[in-house]
Order: C-alpha cells, then sequence, then structure tokens
C-alpha cells in the first residue's frame, strides 16, 4: 500500500510540472496516400486491443499467413501472396530492418508498445521511396514519436498452455514512459522482459499426447526515443532499440536433436525530418547503425554470426505542382559480416528511386463538400545495385476515383538479391555460390474499393511470374531433372534456420526454380452503432504452379503455400454503467488451407481453424491510477495443428493481464 500511494503522489508530481497546454505536431505515416496502391492501416488501437505478446500474431489477424515453428520467440516468418523470408520487406520509421546475412527480421525483437501505426503493402514494388521495393509486400512500421505530459505505464501479463506440470508457462513485465522533457522535446522509453518454458502439449503422430521439450526462451529489450521540434517546424528524432535472447530451438517432433541460440542486436537511429525544404518538399534523412551478434551451439558445433551494417535513407517528396506530385529517395548500406561459416565479407547495396503521379480532376460529385473524382497515374522506378548485381525496376499504374468506387490497375517487375547466406554459406554440408544471380519476375493487379455502403470492401484479383528463385540443391546431383527431387526435401532449408533439424549433405544454392501464382484478395471493414460494433474480414485464394524444368515437379503448387488464407474478428465495445467501467470484447477466427509437404504433391497438412477470444476492461479509476484488466484466449477449440511440418503448435492457451498507467 505504501508504494502505491508514493507513486501516486509521484504522478500528481509530474501532472502539476506538465499541466501546459501544448499542441502536437502530427505523426507522420511513411506511405502517402495513393489510388494506385492498397495498403491495410493498423493503428495503435487495433495493436491494444488484441493483447498479443508479439508482431506475428497481431499479423495473422489481417490475413497473413505465418510460418511459425513453435510459441512464443520462436522462429516465425510471414507469407505474403505466396512469398515469404527476405521477400517481405519490414521497415520501421523509413528504415528497412531485414538482415542482410539471411534475409529476415525478427519480431521478437520489437515492442509492441513502441509502435504507433502498421501499414501493409501486398505485392510488389511499393511506391514508397524510403526503401528500394519488395517483392511479396511490405510492412511499414511508425514508432510512437510524442505525448503531452508525464505518462507512466506497466503491463504485465501471466500465459498458460494448461500443462499440470507448468501451469504458469510463460510472463512477460513490461515498463513505460513516455511524455515531455521540456517545450518542444519527448521522451520515450520502453522496457520490456519474458520468461517462457514452452511446455505446450501435442499430439504425435502416434495419437499420444506429449510435452514440448527444448524450446524455453528468455529475453528482453529496451528501447529509447527522443524527439525534438525546432522552432523552424523541422525535427529530429533519436532512437536506439536493444535486445538480447537466449532461445532453446527444438528440432522437429519426431528428432532429438535441438540447440540453444543466443541473439544480441542494438538498432540506433537518427531521423531528420523538414516539412518544407528550400519550399520546395517534404524533406527526410536518416542514418542508421545496425548491429547484430548471434551465437548458436549443438551437442556437436558451435557457431558465431557478426553483422554490422550502415544505413541511410534520403525521401523528398515534393509539394504538388498542378496535378504533379514527384518523390524522389536515396538508399544505401554497407554491411560486414564476420562469421564462423560465412567467412569474412563487405557488402554494399544502393538504390535510386523516383515515383512520379499525376492525380487529374474528373470533375466532381454531386455533393461539392465531397472529393472530386479523379485519374491517378503513377510511375515508380528503382534503380538497385548489390555487390556485383543490378537491376532496374519500374512499376506502372493506373487508378480512377468515384463518389462510390475506386479502380486501379498495375504492373511491376520484382527483383530479389541473394542473401550473404546464399553467397558465401561453408560449413562442410552447404556450400555458398558467388555466382548466384537475383531473383526476378514480373507482376500485375487490378483493385476494386467499394466504400460508402453497407459494409465497404474491397476485392483484388493479382498474378505473377517468377523466375531464378534460388533453391538449395544436392552438389552431387548436375542433372537439373533429377535435383528437383532434392529440392522437394530442401527448398525451404536455410543453412542459418536453426529451427530446422538440418538438411542432406552436400548441398549448394541454385537459380533453378520457376513459377506463376494467381490470387485473389478480399477484405472489408466497418463500424456500426457509432463504433461500439467493430467488424474486419481478410481471405485470400491462391494458386500457384511451379515451372521448374524438372519433369517431376513441373505443374505442381509451390509446398507450404495454402490454397486459402482468411481472418475475420468482431469487437464489441460494451459502453459504461453504473456500476460498470465498460469493456471490449473480441472474437477472432483464423483460418489456413491445405499445404502440400513438398513440391511432389504427395502429401500435405491438414486445413485448420483457430478460433479467439480477446477482451478487456476500459479503464479502472484506483487513486491517481488506471487500471485496465485483460484476457487472450487462443484456439478456443483446442485444434492440433502444424504451420510448419512436424513442428506441432500449442492447443488451448490462455493470458490473462494487467495494464496500469496514470
Amino acid at each position: 500500500m505504501k508504494k502505491l500511494t508514493s507513486f501516486a503522489v509521484f504522478v500528481c508530481f509530474f501532472r502539476i510540472i506538465a499541466a501546459q497546454e501544448i499542441t502536437l505536431p502530427p505523426i507522420f505515416t511513411y506511405i502517402e496516400d495513393s489510388l494506385v496502391e492498397q495498403k491495410e492501416v493498423l493503428t495503435a488501437e487495433d495493436i491494444s486491443r488484441a493483447n498479443v505478446t508479439d508482431l506475428p500474431s497481431l499479423l495473422s489477424s489481417a490475413g497473413i499467413q505465418i510460418l511459425s515453428y513453435g510459441a512464443y520467440g520462436l522462429e516465425q516468418k510471414p507469407s505474403m501472396r505466396g512469398f515469404t523470408d527476405e521477400t517481405v520487406r519490414v521497415i520501421i520509421d523509413g528504415i528497412c530492418v531485414n538482415n542482410p546475412q539471411y534475409g529476415t527480421f525478427d519480431f521478437t525483437s520489437l515492442n509492441l508498445e513502441d509502435i504507433e501505426r502498421i501499414e501493409i503493402v501486398r505485392g510488389g514494388f511499393t511506391e514508397s521511396v524510403s526503401d528500394e521495393g519488395a517483392v511479396g509486400g511490405a510492412i511499414y512500421i511508425s514508432t510512437r514519436k510524442q505525448e503531452k505530459g508525464q505518462n507512466f505505464s506497466s503491463d504485465t501479463s501471466f500465459s498458460s498452455f494448461f500443462n499440470i506440470e507448468k501451469p504458469v508457462d510463460t510472463i512477460t513485465q513490461g515498463l513505460g514512459y513516455k511524455g515531455q522533457i521540456s517545450e518542444q522535446s519527448y521522451l520515450n522509453l520502453n522496457l520490456k522482459g519474458t520468461t517462457a518454458e514452452n511446455k505446450y502439449l501435442y499430439e504425435s503422430a502416434s495419437g499420444r499426447i506429449r510435452q514440448r521439450e527444448n524450446s524455453s526462451v528468455l529475453d528482453g529489450n529496451l528501447s529509447a526515443d527522443f524527439l525534438h521540434y525546432f522552432k523552424s517546424g523541422s525535427s529530429m528524432n533519436i532512437s536506439d532499440l536493444f535486445y538480447a535472447g537466449k532461445k532453446c530451438t527444438p528440432g522437429s517432433a519426431s528428432g532429438v536433436e535441438y540447440g540453444v541460440q543466443q541473439d544480441y542486436s542494438n538498432n540506433a537511429t537518427v531521423h531528420f525530418v523538414h516539412p518544407s525544404f528550400m519550399d520546395l518538399c517534404r524533406f527526410e534523412n536518416s542514418f542508421a547503425l545496425l548491429d547484430s551478434i548471434r551465437y548458436y551451439d549443438t551437442q556437436n558445433a558451435h557457431s558465431s554470426h557478426q553483422l554490422n551494417t550502415g544505413k541511410y535513407s534520403g525521401s523528398a517528396n515534393f509539394f504538388k505542382t498542378g496535378i504533379l506530385r514527384q518523390s524522389a529517395g536515396i538508399t544505401a548500406e554497407l554491411s560486414h559480416l564476420n562469421s564462423t561459416d560465412d567467412g569474412i565479407h563487405t557488402q554494399g547495396e544502393f538504390a535510386i528511386k523516383s515515383t512520379s503521379r499525376l492525380e487529374i480532376p474528373l470533375g466532381t460529385t454531386e455533393n461539392a463538400s465531397k472529393t472530386k473524382n479523379m485519374l491517378d497515374i503513377s510511375l515508380p522506378v528503382s534503380f538497385k545495385v548489390c555487390g556485383e548485381n543490378l537491376a532496374f525496376v519500374p512499376k506502372f499504374g493506373i487508378g480512377f476515383e468515384f463518389s462510390k468506387i475506386n479502380v486501379f490497375a498495375d504492373v511491376y517487375r520484382m527483383v530479389q538479391f541473394p542473401n550473404m547466406d546464399d553467397l558465401y554459406w561453408d560449413d562442410g554440408i552447404y556450400k555458398g555460390n558467388p555466382e548466384l544471380k537475383p531473383e526476378t519476375g514480373w507482376g500485375g493487379e487490378i483493385t476494386m474499393n467499394v466504400h460508402d455502403v453497407l459494409l465497404p470492401f474491397s476485392l483484388c484479383a493479382f498474378t505473377n511470374y517468377y523466375e531464378n528463385k534460388i533453391q538449395w540443391t544436392s552438389l552431387s546431383m548436375n542433372d537439373v531433372s533429377t535435383s528437383g527431387i532434392q529440392n522437394n526435401l530442401t527448398q525451404t532449408s536455410e543453412p542459418n534456420s536453426h529451427s530446422s533439424s538440418g538438411g542432406k549433405s552436400g548441398m549448394a544454392p541454385q537459380n533453378i526454380s520457376s513459377a506463376f501464382y494467381f490470387g485473389i484478395d478480399f477484405s472489408a471493414k466497418k463500424e456500426f452503432a457509432d463504433g461500439l460494433i467493430c467488424f474486419k474480414m481478410n481471405a485470400e485464394y491462391l494458386y500457384t504452379m511451379l515451372l521448374d524444368k524438372s519433369k517431376i515437379t513441373y505443374g505442381k503448387k509451390i509446398m507450404w503455400t495454402p490454397d486459402f488464407v482468411a481472418s475475420s474478428s468482431l469487437f464489441v465495445n460494451i459502453p459504461k454503467a453504473e456500476k460498470f467501467p465498460g469493456a471490449s470484447l473480441g472474437l477472432e477466427i483464423n483460418y489456413v488451407g491445405k499445404r502440400y509437404i513438398s513440391n511432389l504433391n504427395i502429401s500435405f497438412m491438414k486445413p485448420y481453424v483457430l478460433v479467439n477470444i480477446v477482451g478487456e476492461s476500459k479503464k479502472i479509476k484506483v487513486w491517481s491510477c488506471n487500471l485496465v484488466p485483460y484476457f487472450r484466449l487462443n484456439n478456443l477449440l483446442n485444434t492440433r495443428y502444424e504451420s510448419v511440418e512436424d513442428y506441432p503448435m500449442p492447443g488451448i492457451n490462455l493470458t490473462i493481464g494487467l495494464k496500469l498507467s496514470n
């Protein structure tokens, strides 16, 4: 009681100091609205009410397939339109954070409390000039920049897999501070730590109930973000994100091998924004130093990988001149890798990108206050260099906006450079290939957005042709038709993917695979009764056909790629009553369809449905503190399923928590 009273006095003291009224500048997103690019937005409110512990769990509610090797902290990869790993780019505050060594981003290293907004763009080569583009899609993350007053918060949660041996399995504690330190300066601090045994129960192939072993995780992250507004209107943002984790990475359920992985990373960024640079444009500059160290130990081997990357990103969004909008950007990075398996290498990457947009009025609607009918023409182009590889990447889009419907179509080129593991890895079993060419392809889509109707929705048809796909194949198999058999065993096995149980001997990557994609995306979102009911739905049908030279796999579907993925959520906001503070209650349903285990398409993983329930109370005032109790019940139906073959996922599990703020 004494501690709680002292905390209340402390909070009141800071409230008195910060009582002055200050008008804050807006928080900017990193993608301008466009008629020729579809994006899904997740706000801080969406993130908060989901009450999840990591970003992949949140992305699954947006209809994105997650390739997961287990519960909290273990490897998780988002897949968009059948593409995964490094083909899905992650951009935080204008800086692409995909690891140059193995191409992915560790979502566990990011604290959800740091996120203000997420923008998901499906498809290849986005319009934004803050990165060099993507193949499967891009996830843009804007972190929290400012908050008036002095605000302290705490978030404590406990999770259970209903295992008698370990009734409380996962414990997470978060602490945060957000507020002003001067009239024009703001500081955000967030600290989070998690300990997870991940001892969940699963059903083995023989039908016996077993306990997942060797999958514990102990990790934590600390983020600091300083933002200062100058009197000219410009701003400077300095941020640092540190993460440390010790993860016991389990092998497959039928195997006995496992390893211990230690990850340490530090991302330091300096970001400058000039809202009106020389009265010509909004000008942004970002400088980042991304450092990561990974140690991996098994019963028989030890490896270490240290990667240091310096990055610069500069973009200019010129003020509209007549019907023309113009933006341009430069990204450059230099990476130095010291790895027991890759050796010592330095790699540079550079890209110049420009986007030209014509916004042509087509007349006004009946209601003059509404947006004019518009024709939007977009032409992003990029020139990219990575090591000895280079590429020219164009895109063309055209869109029409009317009173209740928007229609747009685009075509684009896709380019993905090989990562450093693909080029240099050599551990005696896997051996990289420095002669690899970039993966390339072409794509297109046509999208219709219908709004101002009972249930606004979007419908998109897309297609892609992709070639020179990098796959790890047997060194001893020179015949392409024969090596196609080996591909089916190792297509998704990467030398630095320690969640896998290993691969066949004598593997090397080659540009040997091609594929055709066709799909339909559907999404709908609506608030009813003045926001009391919120409904959202996402669905994607995907047809794939391998066009490999191998006669064995030609015409087959791509392994691990579902034919159908869907998610829906319904949140009900229960209003405050006389003795009831009010609450939010949500129902989430996620579906993942059939996925073939190999490119031979002989056996497959069954479709599964996950039903989740999430709820939280509205703020309960206790002295000078606000309390928000919450819960999340995952996999209500106790579905036995696998996201990746032979890596069982948890059954029913419950998380309860308490958020506290002043």
